[in-house]
């Protein structure tokens, strides 16, 4: 008795220590709850605020590197100016032609003025007469007194070595005296030094630092800092706050996306720059969420912590109130419980009764554990069926599904073989042994270097999918099935393999799969057939070969007639006139597509889309070749029209949005060569002077034959009245439009009208 009560005041205090033990989980609970909260909200906002500046540096990336691509232009054309070729190049033996000459290249670079914009001085330098021309001056022996122009005295030489250069292709260079003076220039030398040509020239741009970022940030960049950095890491043009200029080297030699710069925490993004060599630094202010929550969190935890004390001191003295009744009630209920009446250590003792429980809900799980060990094999092979059967779309995601069910397919070449076993009078048993033994043997004779899997096909029929790497695969993979042929012959198998060509890509498998199902290879003795190229590959991949160089010339120069042409014509002879297979049609379409993708660097990845859809994924639901063929004269067509409008030179751009401009106002009465030039931001003098030189007419004789055809044409195809028709093109009165018909014509308007309806008659 005196042990019994012993073991119940022990039992007592358990229970009183496990109540206490609950009520603080409780109160640890919200605490552990707030705690995750504050580091995944933390986290959260750090990325966010990461993932925002990259994409404002990507913008700024590609607003800056089209500026800087745009002066890359602007040098072209100026080396290709027939003028200023011309001048470069002539020499002249007296004075005054000299200075008339120079004088006249000064005033033609007033031409560039709007192509360069506000973005640089353009200089040309040449070396014959050692002169330094602009658009507003020119001068003389610039070897010595170019120091007016580009700075100090250390700078002038630095400028001069590189306008000496004769090697300079659209090269960006940022040059620094040890003062600390820098200027950011962009060289080219006239005429290009790979021509095998002697140098007369060299262009030479003052690039303005601060206006290459001007109109892109506004003002969400002023507390941070943006800048370009040269390939020596030592900034050439920033926007921002300049008080971090000092904190570039720190910022760009650490790889941490969060640093502390000037005792604040700063965000830091890097990204290259399509200029090579050249980078950009985006040095932002942490976002001030991210300090608000740190100051919340503080305070939750103060909180906590006191509602953690107070609620404690509170439990204790509520456990010790309540605690006697408590003991009374499960006294009581002890009394009354049959299971607790017996002893604690019998067997229907309610720990011993736990401990059976958990032994049947163990045995449980590991009858379903070798459930799934089962049906593991099965679920492979229905898996790797699907890639036989050419079930697959989205190759990438199909490699996560292999490796979740166990199967690694590392490599990248392939060999299928088709395993056939001698048909015999056996049982259902006897076929599943017999195929085991199969299994095993050649399981054995793969070695580690090598991956396999195996799919039964039928009763009689095993596929054995072989994965390796090396120029050895073809040979390791003979020597592996000619053994498992002889040594299987040996215990009584009788097997007949038929082995595809090495094929290459995960890609390719269902192709090969299907060359070896269809091979009928059936002799006396069994063996090992492999077949030849013909049979075990279609001719796609040589196909391509012979088809790649051409293809991408085409596409790369924009040849979109040619390019068409060309596809039509492999289609029918390779594809149609021999009948493949809507798969080896397929492949052959997917590797057109690689090719034109290839074939040009696209800044846009959706010019390939066809109607706002991937290529590649429309390629899968088509179902005949002639769908085929339209999709990928559709990708070909976006393409070569990417590739025309990014060749054309910002003056040939520039021509064909003014010549749009005018077909689509010349009925205006308004409009004049002051209000297009106003339109397009130039000068009436520089628009006529353009004018001439791109489109080979004036301003003024290109809008009145444009204005004549069409009303010629209104008068042979309507009836309407001369005054209509001179509203219609632009003329505010019958009697202008009159005079100015007739000495386009010779004839009056009235004259031409009858005639038209004459020869109607």
């Amino acid at each position: 008795m005196k042990k019994n009560g012993i073991r119940n005041q022990i039992r007592q205090h358990e229970t009183f220590f496990k109540l206490m033990r609950s009520f603080l989980i409780m109160l640890v609970l919200p605490l552990t709850l707030v705690l995750v909260n504050y580091c995944y909200s933390y986290r959260l906002l750090r990325e966010e605020n990461l993932n925002y500046q990259d994409a404002v540096l990507q913008q700024v990336q590609l607003a800056v590197d089209g500026r800087l691509q745009g002066l890359q232009l602007h040098a072209l054309d100026l080396t290709n100016d027939a003028t200023l070729n011309e001048a470069l190049s002539s020499r002249l033996a007296e004075r005054e032609d000299v200075n008339y000459q120079l004088w006249q290249t000064s005033n033609h670079l007033t031409y560039y003025a709007a192509s360069a914009g506000n973005l640089c001085e353009t200089l040309i330098y040449s070396r014959y007469y050692d002169c330094l021309i602009s658009g507003t001056y020119t001068d003389h022996r610039a070897s010595n007194s170019l120091i007016t122009r580009v700075g100090s005295k250390e700078m002038n030489a630095l400028v001069l070595e590189q306008l000496q250069n004769a090697r300079a292709y659209c090269k960006f260079e940022l040059l620094e005296t040890e003062t600390g003076e820098s200027q950011f220039l962009l060289l080219h030398t006239v005429p290009l030094w790979s021509t095998g040509q002697a140098p007369y020239g060299t262009i030479c741009l003052q690039i303005k630092p601060e206006a290459l970022f001007t109109g892109i940030l506004g003002e969400d960049g002023q507390d941070g800092l943006v800048c370009l950095l040269a390939p020596n890491g030592h900034p050439a043009a920033w926007f921002g706050n300049s008080a971090l200029v000092d904190d570039i080297p720190e910022a760009d030699l650490s790889a941490e996306a969060f640093q502390k710069l000037d005792g604040l925490s700063h965000t830091v993004s890097h990204r290259d720059s399509a200029i090579s060599g050249w980078r950009y630094l985006s040095i932002q202010p942490e976002h001030t969420m991210v300090h608000k929550l740190d100051r919340a969190k503080n305070l939750s935890l103060l909180m906590l912590v006191f509602i953690l004390t107070a609620g404690t001191a509170i439990g204790l003295w509520l456990t010790h109130r309540n605690y006697e009744p408590l003991r009374q009630l499960m006294e009581e209920m002890s009394r009354q419980s049959v299971l607790l009446k017996t002893s604690p250590d019998s067997a229907a003792g309610e720990y011993n009764l736990i401990e059976r429980s958990m032994k049947k809900m163990y045995s449980s799980m590991s009858a379903l554990e070798d459930t799934i060990k089962e049906e593991m094999p099965r679920i492979q092979e229905s898996v790797l069926m699907q890639l036989l059967r050419n079930a697959v779309t989205d190759y990438d995601a199909f490699q996560n599904t292999l490796q979740s069910v166990g199967i690694l397919l590392p490599y990248q070449f392939y060999r299928v073989a088709l395993i056939r076993r001698q048909e015999a009078d056996m049982d259902q048993e006897q076929k599943v042994l017999s195929l085991m033994i199969i299994k095993r043997y050649t399981a054995q004779l793969v070695p580690t270097d090598l991956v396999y899997a195996f799919v039964a096909v039928d009763d009689d029929s095993l596929i054995l999918l072989l994965n390796g790497c090396g120029g050895a695969f073809d040979s390791h993979t003979r020597e592996i099935l000619d053994r498992v042929s002889s040594e299987l012959r040996g215990l009584g198998q009788m097997l007949w393999i038929s082995a595809s060509q090495v094929c290459t890509g995960i890609e390719s498998v269902s192709r090969v799969y299907y060359s070896v199902t269809q091979a009928h290879f059936m002799t006396p003795e069994g063996g090992v057939y492999y077949l030849p190229e013909a049979e075990g590959a279609c001719a796609v991949d040589k196909v391509l070969e012979g088809l790649a160089a051409q293809l991408q010339n085409y596409i790369a120069t924009g040849s979109e007639s040619s390019a068409l042409d060309l596809l039509h014509r492999t289609l029918d002879a390779e594809i149609r006139q021999k009948q493949a297979a809507l798969y080896e049609a397929q492949a052959f379409c997917i590797g057109v597509l690689n090719i034109i993708a290839g074939a040009y660097r696209l800044e846009d990845q959706n010019v390939l889309n066809v109607n706002g859809q991937p290529p590649l994924k429309q390629l899968f639901l088509t179902q005949s070749i002639s769908e085929m063929e339209e999709l990928l004269s559709a990708v070909i067509r976006n393409v070569c029209a990417y590739i025309q409008e990014n060749q054309q030179t910002p003056a040939a751009q520039l021509t064909g949005r003014m010549l749009d401009y005018i077909k689509q106002n010349y009925a205006d009465v308004d409009l004049t060569l002051t209000s297009v030039a106003d339109h397009f931001n130039l000068t009436s003098s520089y628009l006529s002077a353009f004018f001439k030189n791109n489109v080979g007419k004036t301003f003024l004789n290109y809008l009145t034959n444009l204005r004549m055809e069409r009303a010629k044409e209104l008068m042979r195809t309507t009836n309407d009245s001369i005054r209509d028709i001179s509203e219609k093109v632009g003329y505010a009165s019958a009697n202008t439009f009159t005079r100015a018909f007739k000495n386009y014509e010779h004839i009056t308007p009235s004259q031409y009208q009858e005639s038209c309806r004459d020869d109607i008659s």
